[in-house]
């Protein structure tokens, strides 16, 4: 296969592009002008200049895009992550489609943020979307990515795990320390995936009959977990106390709405399409999957 990956920097993209050279496919890349890293010059947010390369592609991978969860929410990181989800989408979804040979199969990362905060709901594919920002913001993010020329889908991400990056990284350091704890009262649902579970989605979807691909998916492990057992689970692994649940009101003065729609969201999602049409999971245990993504990549 012929694959092109935005964002193949980051933890994700990494990650999915050795995996598809290690099993001799031939990977593309888009990157930032002046990049030192080998690839076909893109600035997010604008037109995709022509490029022999972009031709015949038998799939896309766009994962490029603002961290939702790196900054708080001012009105400017807002802007911000509206225009590198949902226009950089919309300009690079057109500029493929407008190939001569337009690809196969166009695959857009999104997040199950779109269901919103819904309490001890079981949320699956054919669910609802939910209000607020980060729900309109992936909806938006999914319309912006739908084609009649390309077979597309949306991979509604939870939370990938690895410690080279995402959340996980950002976990560690009061962990180890010993500081580590819940959220609020922790009980709040978290919707997780290894980062080699992610990569195995994503990896199915590029190769799966059309009608397995199309539409939108949940790239999540099996089991929810509440967040205050997450942090029992994490503090487990790294041999760890955990210690009193950082207050909700805390939380919600350092980060604002991002505490309310993201960090202390109740999103319980399950992969109802994977768990019927899909590859099986590698690690569908948190234990087990927090054992391997706190390894380094070499020793796995």
């Amino acid at each position: 296969m012929r694959v092109l990956i935005s964002g193949a920097s980051g933890m994700i993209g990494s990650a999915l592009a050795k995996s598809l050279a290690d099993e001799g496919h031939n990977v593309l890349t888009l990157v930032r002008p002046g990049s030192k890293r080998s690839g076909i010059s893109w600035e997010p947010g604008v037109a995709v200049e022509d490029h022999p390369d972009l031709e015949g592609l038998d799939a896309v991978v766009h994962l490029a895009g603002a961290g939702i969860a790196d900054q708080r929410w001012t009105t400017a990181r807002k802007n911000l992550l509206w225009k590198s989800r949902v226009e950089s989408t919309a300009h690079l979804r057109a500029a493929l489609e407008e190939r001569n040979t337009p690809p196969k199969r166009f695959l857009c990362a999104s997040a199950i943020g779109w269901y919103g905060h819904r309490d001890n709901d079981i949320l699956d594919e054919s669910s609802s979307s939910g209000c607020g920002f980060l729900a309109n913001l992936c909806a938006a993010w999914e319309s912006a990515a739908q084609s009649n020329i390309m077979v597309s889908a949306c991979l509604r991400f939870g939370l990938v795990l690895d410690r080279s990056g995402g959340a996980l990284k950002k976990m560690l350091p009061p962990f180890q320390l010993g500081f580590g704890g819940p959220l609020g009262q922790g009980h709040h649902w978290q919707s997780w995936i290894g980062l080699d579970d992610a990569v195995r989605h994503i990896m199915h979807l590029c190769t799966a009959p059309v009608e397995d691909v199309r539409g939108v998916h949940n790239v999540v492990a099996p089991e929810p977990i509440q967040q205050r057992d997450f942090a029992v689970a994490l503090g487990k692994a790294l041999k760890r106390p955990v210690w009193l649940p950082t207050p909700r009101w805390a939380v919600q003065l350092l980060f604002g709405d991002m505490a309310k729609e993201a960090l202390l969201a109740s999103t319980r999602v399950v992969p109802t399409r994977r768990l019927a049409e899909g590859p099986s999971f590698l690690t569908p245990d948190l234990d087990d999957a927090l054992r391997h993504a706190l390894r380094k990549r070499s020793d796995r």
